[in-house]
């Protein structure tokens, strides 16, 4: 009897930790549970939610979307609302579930929808429950179960269950949830995962993925078909299933053949041809998200992009590999993780973890990393897909290789500004060269903004603040250069501050980052690429003036990075001249201390250095 009482009583105390974390949030996911059938080889999902809404703010999750595909069929959707009584005062009518594409601005056609409802109810708190079955006839995963809505919503109970032949053979991988329970009846394994989430994770600065912090649940089958028969056993088995997804899509028409050979007749060696049919893949075709086959797998044919001129980037890298192959270069279709932050492929669980695909050439000297998609250099590796496992696809042969990781001099990026004294207002002449992600946002603005958008972005966003911006110019030297440059003009009155007979001014500073303090950071450093800044500032001293003295050069370099003020006087100028390198890295939470000071020494100095100028 104590023993049942003491059970009753820890029950007790773990239900109110849970309810007391959840009860300053918007909405709670109060329960979740993932039902799934595996029966001759079908998946049958079907899955229950219960969501409660603590005031107005939470109203934005009672839309709710039942994402569908034409492989993976949605029925049986039911829903209500309950009171805080648990009195059911509302239930789900057919007729007002509507249904859409989840075709998105870049998008020519998909084949993913969602099927929408909202409910909403009057006096808070209120619950909304809702199901829906999932039947799948293909599939790569049997589940990837992430229990959460959002990651400013608590979880406070999830199941997942999956039922299963006795000799149906599966992987699974845990991240942050317990291994399962397991029972065997029937002629079936059942397996069954409990999880929470309570301690909610917020962004942070320089902080990994989210959704690679979440409680996770990735379950996979051994052999399987989609599209074609595959296997999971190693990454041999699931790069020989991708390679024979491309069989037969490599046809060239005849006239496309033509245009080929015409383009590299001249070309002196295979870098050369490459880079010219790099050249020819850019200024011919354009990016259009395309969705539709083998749950997004399959590239559609190297004749279709011939013939449309556009295709995903599953469809361009196919065509460019089928290219290379008319012109006799090995080349090989490549999957990669792209996107920021980087995330890690697990290489111990052969699954499909990839969101894009690349085409790597190795050539005798240097291997070329394509990005078919990409407006961007030839052979840029910039910080889409850099510093990564990407994995090769070969018949009998798939393999990891490493993109380069951007090194410091990659991603430099310099500025020189120059500031003219005047008594009403100051006049800056400002000239930046720019690599790494500041070159690639350029880029982007300078080939798909019209002048006026250009103009706002530039005046809103680029300039430093406390200027007026007169005019600008956006200069790339080549098409292939690895620097833009930005240039303008511009006014300001808070530069030059008169105070009595002195006059103060404020370093400009470089873009730095707003880190939380240690006693409120929560999650790991990592940063993906080096931060490498250098500033030459020049001061006019006006008429009359003399440069005040109290300025010290000052050095910082460690474990985290390097940063150099040095100030002199030269020829009626004050002269500002520094450096910025934070190293790319992964640090841990009980190295944050450590990496805030050695950054606070940086802000401080970029922040609270004043010059003064006396008569």
């Amino acid at each position: 009897m104590i023993r049942l009482l003491f059970g009753y009583l820890v029950l007790i105390f773990i239900f109110f930790q849970l309810t007391s974390a959840a009860q300053d949030s918007d909405a709670e996911l109060v329960f979740q549970e993932t039902s799934v059938e595996i029966d001759n080889n079908k998946l049958t999902k079907s899955y229950y939610f219960e969501i409660k809404i603590n005031n107005r703010a939470g109203e934005k999750y009672t839309k709710i979307s039942v994402p569908f595909s034409k492989l993976n069929k949605a029925s049986n959707i039911e829903a209500m609302i309950k009171d805080s009584y648990g009195t059911i005062v509302k239930k789900l009518k057919k007729s007002e579930i509507t249904e859409r594409s989840l075709i998105a601005d870049f998008s020519f056609y998909e084949d993913d929808f969602v099927k929408e409802f909202t409910l909403k109810h009057n006096s808070y708190p209120y619950s909304i429950i809702y199901s829906y079955q999932i039947q799948q006839q293909e599939f790569l995963y049997i589940d990837y179960w992430i229990p959460i809505i959002n990651e400013k919503v608590p979880t406070l109970n999830a199941r997942l269950k999956v039922t299963a032949p006795l000799n149906y053979n599966i992987s699974y991988l845990n991240k942050f949830v317990k291994d399962p329970a397991i029972d065997t009846a029937n002629n079936k394994v059942v397996y069954q995962w409990q999880a929470s989430y309570v301690d909610l994770i917020k962004p942070e600065v320089l902080s990994p993925a989210l959704d690679d912090l979440f409680p996770c649940v990735v379950i996979t089958p051994e052999q399987f078909s989609f599209g074609v028969k595959g296997s999971l056993n190693d990454w041999i088995s699931y790069g020989n299933w991708q390679n024979n997804l491309l069989t037969g899509l490599n046809v060239i028409p005849e006239g496309e053949k033509n245009k080929i050979i015409s383009l590299i007749k001249d070309s002196k060696d295979e870098r050369e041809k490459i880079k010219t049919l790099y050249h020819y893949l850019q200024d011919e075709t354009r990016y259009i998200n395309i969705t539709i086959g083998t749950g997004g797998l399959k590239p559609y044919p190297a004749a279709y992009v011939s013939q449309n001129k556009y295709g995903d980037c599953k469809a361009l890298t196919n065509y460019f590999k089928s290219v290379m192959d008319f012109v006799g270069i090995k080349s090989y279709y490549t999957k990669v993780q792209a996107g920021s932050p980087v995330k890690t492929i697990n290489r111990d669980f052969p699954s499909q973890q990839f969101n894009h695909v690349i085409l790597f050439i190795p050539l005798k000297d240097e291997n070329l990393w394509l990005d078919c998609t990409s407006d961007g250099p030839f052979n840029y590796s910039g910080t889409f897909i850099q510093n990564r496992d990407a994995l090769i696809i070969d018949l009998n042969n798939s393999h990891f290789a490493s993109i380069p990781a951007l090194q410091p001099m990659d991603v430099l990026e310099t500025r020189r500004i120059e500031v003219e004294y005047n008594l009403r207002e100051a006049k800056v002449n400002f000239r930046g060269i720019y690599k790494g992600d500041l070159f690639e946002t350029l880029l982007q603005i300078e080939k798909g903004y019209s002048t006026s958008e250009k103009a706002r972005i530039v005046r809103n966003f680029l300039i430093e603040d406390g200027l007026q911006l007169i005019d600008y110019q956006i200069t790339k030297q080549n098409r292939d250069s690895l620097k833009i440059e930005l240039s303008y003009h511009a006014v300001s009155q808070q530069i030059y501050k008169h105070y009595g007979n002195d006059i103060l001014l404020g370093n400009i500073a470089f873009p730095l980052l707003h880190l939380a303090k240690p006693q409120d950071r929560k999650l790991p450093v990592q940063i993906d690429y080096p931060i490498y800044r250098m500033d030459t500032v020049i001061y006019q001293i006006p008429t009359g003036y003399k440069f005040s003295k109290s300025v010290d050069n000052k050095a910082v370099s460690g474990k985290f990075g390097q940063y150099n003020f040095d100030v002199y006087e030269e020829d009626g100028k004050l002269i500002v001249i520094k450096s910025m390198m934070v190293y790319a890295g992964k640090y841990p939470v009980s190295e944050y201390e450590d990496f805030y000071r050695f950054y606070d020494q940086i802000v401080a100095t970029e922040t609270k250095t004043h010059f003064s100028f006396i008569k």
